[in-house]
């Protein structure tokens, strides 16, 4: 009975092994970064992938034009001598164009490949997603894209974006998506900004004051960054607050017959930076300076609140928020009525760690 138990062992081993498919990566090319662009009604593909040779790893460029979606990587496995996988994909950037028409098939296809995680970063590129990868072949780069995004979120503006995330704000009842706006600047490409969604369309960019605002309005942040300009006796004063905690309260007022919603931002910051004569290390003078930044603060989420109303688009989730808090919500009806829902934002700011 036990040399049997043995036989049927050894038998599984073999089988199991002659079931697994083997992947050797010098003998395929690993896309890194794929880019859509849309042009005359088809579709532009283009993938960053490396070529491994003997003595060093190449950066390529990969270019092709497809009828749709589907077959752009059958055309890139028909101009590489190798089979191309999918694998490593860390990105996945669209041209504006692309975006204006709609990223829903693209990301049905996407979460259904099992090769793709759900970490892979999304992005818009402006105004091809061609030229950015071009960029990042220049630079000898291939995971650009998904690192700056990473940087980005940890220490500056950007909130928290992944596939996984998208998808969420997209399926979502009460909210909209978003995801890294990408540009070249001097031969470079550059994160700038954020690209605002209404449903799985792209609508607006928003630059990165307002990325700041929003990122403190959707996450528990410990980063980012906001210019200032205030006025302290009778002088003013400018410089760059730096986030180091901050987390929204939302309060539903009423919901009938148009909504009311209270937001206090709560922000512990930071001025390292500032004139001679700004003595913060007085109490005083430190008191002033938190009030006027608080003020300053209000104002600039208030009207970036209006201008999302205005916009009709809703990245902060309004629409969820009111939803977990009514019996009698409809999507249908809270669209029609966001822009004259009535949104109050204030302010909190405590200052720490001024230097002195």
């Amino acid at each position: 009975m036990v040399a049997k138990r043995k036989w049927i062992l050894v038998l599984l081993i073999v089988i199991l092994a002659g079931c697994s498919s083997t992947r050797i990566v010098s003998e395929v090319q690993l896309i890194h970064s794929l880019g859509l662009d849309l042009e005359d009604q088809k579709m532009k593909g283009a993938a960053i992938t490396h070529i491994y040779g003997k003595e060093k790893t190449q950066v390529e460029l990969l270019e092709t034009k497809s009828s749709n979606l589907f077959t752009i990587l059958p055309d890139f496995n028909a101009i590489t001598p190798s089979q191309v996988e999918l694998g490593q994909l860390r990105s996945v950037i669209v041209g504006r164009k692309y975006a204006e028409n709609g990223v829903e098939t693209l990301v049905h296809t996407l979460c259904r490949d099992p090769a793709i995680g759900f970490r892979l970063q999304l992005a818009v590129a402006e105004p091809k997603a061609l030229t950015i990868l071009k960029g990042m072949r220049h630079m000898q780069v291939p995971f650009f894209i998904s690192d700056s995004v990473a940087q980005n979120i940890k220490t500056l503006n950007m909130p928290k974006t992944n596939l996984h995330i998208f998808l969420f704000h997209l399926y979502g009842e009460g909210r909209d998506p978003y995801l890294p706006y990408f540009v070249m600047h001097n031969d470079r490409v550059k994160l700038d900004g954020v690209a605002l969604f209404r449903d799985d369309k792209f609508v607006h960019r928003i630059h990165s004051k307002e990325s700041f605002l929003l990122k403190i309005m959707v996450e528990k942040a410990k980063s980012g960054q906001i210019p200032f300009e205030v006025t302290i006796n009778n002088r003013k004063e400018s410089g760059l607050l730096k986030n180091l905690h901050s987390h929204a309260v939302f309060d539903l007022k009423t919901t009938k017959p148009i909504p009311s919603i209270m937001v206090k931002l709560m922000v512990n910051g930071q001025i390292k930076d500032y004139s001679k004569w700004l003595q913060l290390s007085n109490p005083q003078v430190l008191h002033q300076m938190e009030k006027e930044l608080s003020s300053y603060l209000q104002m600039e989420a208030t009207s970036f609140v209006k201008h999302l109303q205005k916009l009709e688009v809703d990245p902060v989730g309004f629409g969820d928020f009111v939803r977990s808090r009514s019996t009698s919500w409809n999507y249908s009806h809270f669209k029609k009525i966001y822009p004259q829902i009535k949104i109050a934002v204030t302010a909190s700011i405590k200052l720490e760690q001024t230097g002195e």
